[in-house]
């Protein structure tokens, strides 16, 4: 059971659902976060997919490359923090075994986000996708899950995991108290 607040109807998952549909995905690993919620509890309920929890981001990306090994199309949704997490393993099922996936992250850490302890987070994500050379694009608003198809679609074609940074209104849309 998720901590979603009164109005989590009027929140995106659906859209990002079936975007994730429409790009094949098939396979979710997942860690909670708050923003998360809605998401993972939809994706759990939701026979077209095989979700699997898992207790480290780094144990999800290992998940993803597996699917992707065994002939299907996998996600990681994770908050940002587990990008950091992950980062050796990110860059190495990347750059030396070339496995494509889409990670879907909680953009913690920006201006939008209420706890002091989150803003390192969003300082460091973007420059460490960069210093691993990890394809990435942000999710500034439920408009923006066309990009769930086209991440999917480079990873594809780069052949190396694409990330979604998808913000607290993306996520959430104007939820009150989200």
């Amino acid at each position: 059971m998720s901590d979603a607040p009164a109005g989590a109807a009027d929140r995106p998952t659906p859209l990002i659902v079936e975007g994730l549909k429409r790009a094949g995905i098939d396979l979710v690993a997942s860690l909670p976060d708050k923003w998360l919620g809605d998401l993972i509890d939809t994706i759990t309920a939701d026979p077209a997919f095989t979700h699997v929890r898992v207790t480290r981001e780094d144990d999800g990306v290992g998940i993803c490359a597996g699917a992707y090994l065994g002939g299907r199309e996998a996600a990681l949704v994770c908050q940002n923090a587990g990008l950091l997490l992950a980062a050796n393993v990110l860059a190495g099922y990347a750059h030396h075994h070339q496995i494509p996936f889409l990670v879907l992250a909680a953009y913690r850490g920006r201006h939008d986000d209420g706890y002091y302890y989150q803003m390192y987070k969003g300082r460091v994500t973007v420059p460490v996708l960069e210093a691993l050379g990890l394809p990435y694009h942000l999710v500034a608003s439920p408009a923006d899950y066309y990009l769930i198809e086209e991440a999917a679609r480079e990873a594809s074609l780069a052949r190396m995991p694409a990330v979604l940074l998808c913000t607290r209104r993306a996520l959430l849309g104007d939820a009150e108290g989200a």
